[in-house]
């Protein structure tokens, strides 16, 4: 599966002093990918107290104090939500892209990051306006992940204006492909980095779930061998999509279920992420409550 493609970077300027952090519903984080914060702005009241002097009358003059609430909106982050940037260069990368009517995979042959981490182009698949919004943002220098919330995507041939319809959103994630297996051994896979997934149909559901999972990784001399389960819940409605025993070859992808007919499935895949280090990679889409498709993308690092 891979080519030998010209590759060319585009990273906008170079993040510094970069913290680990990230987006959710609204900005995520990479320790917990589904909770997030947003913008607030707020208006505040107060009331001021004087005393005057002088003959006859007098008037006072007073400072007042206030305080103020505010909301929060669901924007792209303020400041790095990555640790590193991803780093693209001489090593083999991959992307993977789910959306509307959406699953495309391929080489990486070149890439945008902003400043903050979010990834706004993978070759000519595209997000762009003054308005973009880029949430869910985790990465580091081998991976990059993430949901395209706002603005114009070209994406699959076709043109979105994301935010104007509930189920509008792309998820995404760019990694480093391995060059070798181990022929043995297991690795301890974290609780995973997610984007939070979004409703596909019904629309007495709700817009946006959040998603938890677990997942093993394994060597032997066939490849590697993967379990991954994946439960989405949005409000009272929850869902479960898994697979045990899967096995998965050197630059291969394997999917599960009816995941390419747009039903219940995985397309799982492995990143390597350096150290002996490899990242399950689960795009998938699950149904909740028995009535509600979710969609979303769930990484996890495996680590000896």
């Amino acid at each position: 599966m891979k080519n030998e493609l010209k590759k060319a970077l585009v990273l906008m300027p170079l993040i510094a002093a970069l913290a680990a952090c990230g987006g959710g519903g609204g900005d995520s984080s990479a320790l917990d990918a589904n909770s997030g914060t947003g913008i607030g702005t707020g208006t505040g009241t107060g009331t001021g107290t004087g005393t005057g002097t002088g003959t006859g009358t007098g008037t006072g003059t007073g400072t007042g104090t206030g305080t103020g609430t505010g909301t929060g909106t669901d924007g792209t982050p303020t400041k790095p939500a990555v640790k590193e940037p991803f780093h693209f260069t001489t090593d083999p990368a991959r992307y993977l892209l789910l959306g509307i009517g959406l699953q495309s995979t391929g080489v990486l042959e070149a890439i945008t990051q902003q400043p903050i981490g979010g990834v706004v182009a993978m070759n000519g698949q595209t997000l762009t306006g003054a308005d973009l919004s880029v949430v869910d943002i985790s990465g580091d220098e081998t991976y990059a992940q993430g949901r395209w919330a706002k603005g114009t995507a070209v994406a699959g041939g076709k043109t979105t204006s994301l935010g104007t319809s509930r189920n509008d959103a792309y998820h995404y994630v760019v990694y480093l492909e391995p060059t070798h297996f181990p022929t043995s051994g297991t690795r301890q896979c974290d609780a995973g980095t997610f984007t939070r997934p979004n409703v596909v149909n019904n629309p007495w559901a709700p817009d946006f779930g959040v998603a938890n999972g677990s997942a093993t990784l394994r060597f032997d001399e066939e490849g590697a061998v993967v379990d991954v389960s994946i439960t989405a819940t949005a409000g009272d409605r929850a869902g479960t999509v898994s697979t045990t025993g899967r096995k998965l070859g050197m630059g291969m992808s394997a999917v599960t279920g009816n995941f390419f007919n747009q039903g219940d499935g995985m397309m799982l895949t492995l990143g390597d992420s350096g150290n002996g280090e490899f990242r399950i990679i689960a795009a998938y889409e699950v149904t909740a409550g028995g009535d509600a498709a979710y969609r979303g993308i769930a990484t996890f690092l495996c680590s000896r």
